[in-house]
C-alpha cells in the first residue's frame, strides 16, 4: 500500500535533524600511484570539486621500493589533513588503501604461507592521529579480521573497496559479523559502467545485495578512486554538522548514502528511524521516501532484501510518497534506488543509493 503525496519542487522539513554533505571516500596522489601532491588534491577538493569533505587514501605500499608508505609519509598526511580542515568549512580525513593482493602468498612476493586470499582492497581512515597505518603487508594485519581488530582500537572505519565480483574477490567479505561496526560500509556501483565506447558489466549493485541476502551488514558509499589528484562528490553523509567527529559518526551509523554523478537528494526513513539503522517493530514497516533531483526522474524503486516492491516513474524532478510494506515478514532489509534521465559523457545515468535500514519484528 502506498500513497504518492507529491511530485512537485516540495522538500519536507525532516532532514533539518541532520544537514547534508557531500564528499569523496577514496582517492590517490603522487604519494602512491596516483597525481599531484597532497596540497594538489585538497585544494581540488575544496575550491574546485566545491566539496564539504573529502577522504586520501594512498596505498599503503607507497610509490617505491621497498614498497612500503614511508612513516614520514604517512606523518605528513596527517599534517596536511589538520592544516585543511576547517571545522564547518571543510574537512579533510586522513585513511589509506589497504591493498591486499594474492601474490604475498605466491613466490612472486612470499610473504606469507598458504593459499593465495582474495581479500581486495579497504579503505581505511581515522578521526584523529595514528602513530601508522596497519599494512596488509605486515602479517599482524594481513587479512580483515586482524585489520579490523587494529582499527577498532584506534577509533577508525574501514570500507570495502570496488567490489570483484568474479574470483578476484572471493575473500572480499571474509570477515567475522562482529566486526560489522569497523567494516561499516561498501562503494556502490551500478551493474552496468560505460566507458569510452564500451560496456562493462561490473555487476557493483548485484555483489553488494549477495553479500546483504547471505546476512551481511554495510551501508553504501561511493568514490571516483581518482589517480588524478580530482575527487567529486560520490557520498552523501547526514551529520549535524561539518566537523571530523560528525562525520565520523554519521559514517559509523551508516547514516549515508552513494550517487553516481550528479548531487541527488534522498530521504529514506522506515517508522521514523533513518538509513542505516537495524529497528525492530510490532506492526508493519511505514516506509517515508522523498528524492529530490537534479534533473528529470526516471525511476524511484524501493527494494526488499534486494528485491524491487514498489516502483515509480514519475518523469519529474522531485518525488515523495509513503509506502506501507503489508508483506513484510519476520526480518527484512530494505534499500532506495533512483535514477535521473541525465548522463554523463560516456552515457552513465545519475543515479543514487541508500545504505539500508534493517527491520525485525518484535
Amino acid at each position: 500500500m502506498f500513497l504518492l503525496l507529491a511530485v512537485v519542487a516540495v522538500v519536507r522539513p525532516a532532514r533539518a535533524q541532520y544537514n547534508v554533505y557531500w564528499g569523496d571516500m577514496h582517492g590517490h596522489t603522487s604519494i602512491s600511484d596516483g597525481k599531484g601532491s597532497l596540497d594538489d588534491y585538497f585544494t581540488h577538493a575544496r575550491d574546485v570539486a566545491k566539496l564539504d569533505f573529502v577522504v586520501v587514501s594512498d596505498h599503503d605500499f607507497g610509490n617505491s621500493a621497498p614498497w612500503r608508505m614511508p612513516h614520514e609519509t604517512w606523518t605528513l598526511t596527517q599534517d596536511k589533513v589538520d592544516q585543511y580542515t576547517a571545522d564547518g568549512r571543510f574537512v579533510a580525513i586522513a585513511g589509506y588503501e589497504w591493498t591486499s593482493q594474492p601474490k604475498y602468498w605466491t613466490p612472486e612476493e612470499p610473504l606469507f604461507t598458504g593459499p593465495p586470499k582474495y581479500y581486495n582492497h579497504k579503505n581505511v581512515y581515522f578521526p584523529s592521529r595514528v602513530n601508522y597505518l596497519f599494512s596488509a603487508k605486515d602479517a599482524a594485519y594481513n587479512s580483515p579480521n586482524l585489520l579490523a581488530q587494529a582499527v577498532l582500537e584506534h577509533g577508525g572505519l574501514i570500507q570495502n573497496n570496488h567490489l570483484d565480483p568474479g574470483p578476484g574477490g572471493r575473500d572480499q567479505f571474509d570477515y567475522d559479523p562482529s566486526y560489522s561496526s569497523v567494516i561499516v560500509n561498501t562503494e556502490m556501483w551500478p551493474d552496468t559502467i560505460h566507458y569510452q565506447g564500451k560496456t562493462h558489466q561490473v555487476n557493483g549493485e548485484s555483489t553488494v545485495r549477495e553479500f546483504l541476502n547471505r546476512g551481511g551488514k554495510t551501508g553504501f558509499v561511493a568514490s571516483t578512486d581518482t589517480h588524478e589528484g580530482k575527487p567529486a562528490a560520490r557520498t552523501a553523509v547526514l551529520a549535524r554538522e561539518l566537523t571530523r567527529p560528525a562525520i565520523f559518526e554519521a559514517l559509523g551509523q551508516r547514516r549515508n548514502y552513494a550517487v553516481f554523478n550528479a548531487r541527488i537528494l534522498l530521504e529514506f526513513k522506515i517508522n521514523g528511524h533513518w538509513m542505516g539503522e537495524e529497528i525492530e517493530i510490532q506492526d508493519k514497516p511505514r516506509i517515508e521516501v522523498e528524492v529530490k533531483g537534479t534533473d528529470a526522474i526516471r525511476e524511484v524503486a524501493l527494494l526488499r532484501d534486494g528485491s524491487p516492491i514498489h516502483t515509480l516513474n514519475p518523469a519529474a524532478q522531485n518525488v515523495r510518497f509513503d509506502y506501507v510494506d503489508d508483506a513484510f515478514g519476520q526480518s527484512s532489509y530494505y534499500y532506495l534506488r533512483a535514477v535521473q534521465t541525465d548522463k554523463d559523457e560516456h552515457g552513465n545515468p545519475s543515479c543514487a543509493w541508500s545504505s539500508p535500514i534493517w527491520v525485525k519484528r518484535q
